[in-house]
């Protein structure tokens, strides 16, 4: 007789375990889940503006996970870590000019910038009804755009305008307000490789420059006003995911 209540009891226990078997393994991925978030919060990627140094400075860039899919990114760049460029009558351009061509001189330029933004990013292959599993692997890829804030201050060498080929100290200070659109692929959890165009509202303290300019931070500058431009931006990263 105990032997039979024995194995009643068992299997009353094994049936109750079973029917519950679901809502544990639930309970545990969320748990699971919940860890995980918080755990996606240390990865941290450090990237480096490849082409930066062609145009006389460069670039380091911090990007952190604050969210599942929204990365906060912080850049600093150094203005004269680069390449020394020649003067120019227009510097974003190689256009021909009398007093660069004859009277060859230096920009010499140093100064340094600052750009905080907020990624808000897609991530690749992802639906409604399969949402891509979010992990530290995959935290920095996708697409994305990303609002963000640039300030900084240089300084550099230019020809004077008097056509006595003088070499006079220009000291230019610029804010920006760009939005950039881009992609950004993760290798193997560990590489990036960031591509990005953008544009927006620009104000500087430049008052006599062509209406088509550049600082180290942005492609070109349109002058449309004393007070407010329209800049322009694009370029390549490479990072590494230190977890």
């Amino acid at each position: 007789m105990q032997k039979l209540s024995f194995f009643i009891l068992l299997f009353i226990n094994s049936h109750v375990f079973a029917q519950n078997l679901p809502a544990r393994e639930n309970k545990v991925a969320d748990n699971h889940n919940k860890s995980s978030n918080t755990f996606f919060t240390s990865p941290a990627a450090v990237k480096v503006n490849v082409f930066a140094p062609l145009l006389g400075y460069s670039q380091l860039s911090l990007e952190k996970p604050v969210r599942q899919r929204r990365n906060i990114q912080l850049g600093l760049g150094i203005i004269g870590a680069g390449m020394n460029l020649s003067i120019q009558g227009r510097p974003m351009f190689l256009f021909y000019d009398g007093y660069s061509y004859h009277h060859p001189g230096m920009r010499n330029q140093f100064g340094g910038f600052i750009e905080l933004g907020y990624k808000f990013i897609k991530p690749v292959h992802a639906n409604k009804k399969l949402p891509v599993n979010y992990y530290w692997g995959n935290a920095f890829g996708g697409s994305y755009l990303k609002p963000s804030i640039v300030a900084g201050a240089y300084s550099f060498n230019q020809f004077s305008h008097d056509r006595t080929y003088r070499i006079v100290r220009r000291h230019h200070s610029f804010a920006a307000l760009m939005l950039d659109a881009g992609h950004q692929w993760q290798f193997n959890g560990r590489i990036l490789l960031e591509m990005y165009l953008g544009g927006g509202a620009e104000i500087d303290n430049v008052k006599d420059g062509d209406d088509l300019y550049g600082h180290p931070f942005v492609l070109a500058v349109a002058k449309d006003n004393p007070s407010v431009n329209f800049a322009c931006t694009a370029g390549i990263r490479l990072g590494y995911v230190f977890k």
